[in-house]
């Protein structure tokens, strides 16, 4: 194996990025969304779901929602 056929070291690169966002919620809300997430924690236990994960869901269904909603 030639030295520039060699595998590349260090993490593959992803085929799209994400862009990281602060975000200040109220106390309710995110009382919320931890529920919500404990309830899918229990539907899919063998999944390791955060609330990162549970955050990008609601957003991702919200605005789908919103987009049919206002016909975007």
């Amino acid at each position: 194996m030639a030295i520039l056929e060699s595998p590349r070291r260090g993490r593959p690169k992803k085929e799209s990025t994400m862009d990281a966002i602060a975000l200040r919620l109220p106390q309710e809300l995110t009382e919320e969304i931890d529920l919500y997430l404990s309830a899918l924690r229990e539907q899919l236990p063998g999944l390791n779901i955060t609330r990162a994960d549970a955050f990008r869901q609601l957003l991702s269904v919200g605005l789908k929602a919103e987009k049919a909603r206002l016909t975007i």
